[in-house]
Formats: C-alpha cells, sequence, structure tokens
C-alpha cells in the first residue's frame, strides 16, 4: 500500500483503491491504518504530495501552481492550507526563504 501510494501519490487516489489493495473494507482500511500510524490515511497522502512538492520547490523552477497539481492537488487553495498546516509557512513563503540561503 505504501508502494502504490509513493508511486501513484501525483494522481487522484481514492480510499476504495487503497482499500482494495489491502482487501480491507474502507472502513477497516481507515481503522487499521489509522491504529498502526496515529493519522488518517488522507492526512498520510497530503503529507507524502507536500513532501514532493518541497522537494520540487528546491530541485526546479516551476510556479507554485504547477508544482501542486504535480504533486496531486486538484486545487491551489487546498495545497496552500495543507501546506502551512504541515511545514509551517506557505509555499511562497518556503521558496522565498531557498532562495535567500542560496545567495
Amino acid at each position: 500500500m505504501f508502494k502504490y501510494v509513493m508511486n501513484n501519490f501525483s494522481k487522484e487516489i481514492s480510499l476504495q483503491d487503497v482499500a482494495g489493495i489491502t482487501n480491507l473494507s474502507p472502513q477497516s482500511f481507515c481503522r487499521f491504518f489509522k491504529n498502526r500510524t496515529k493519522k488518517s490515511f488522507v492526512q498520510f497522502l497530503n503529507e507524502v504530495r507536500i513532501g514532493h512538492a518541497c522537494k520540487r520547490l528546491t530541485e526546479e523552477d516551476w510556479s507554485i501552481a504547477e508544482i501542486a497539481y504535480s504533486c496531486g492537488f486538484k486545487n491551489l487553495s487546498n495545497f496552500n492550507r495543507f501546506f502551512k498546516e504541515i511545514v509551517g509557512k506557505t509555499p511562497k513563503e518556503y521558496k522565498n526563504e531557498l532562495r535567500i540561503k542560496e545567495d
């Protein structure tokens, strides 16, 4: 299941998809996942996507919107909200700090 997420985070991943991979119902999968990781599957998926977004912000000169969509987010406001929640700053602040460190 982790391998599936890492290979497909940029696409839409439904709870049905990952539950099917583990041969569990969506409810059972959610309960199992939360017991093992102490976080919801959606939270885990967003953390994986934001991690890749951070990597792309450091390595590529794409716009923030391009990076958000390439990491599987469907809209920019959700990307910005989750990014700030997980990283503690907006993607723009993160990108600007990287430029300052490079100088």
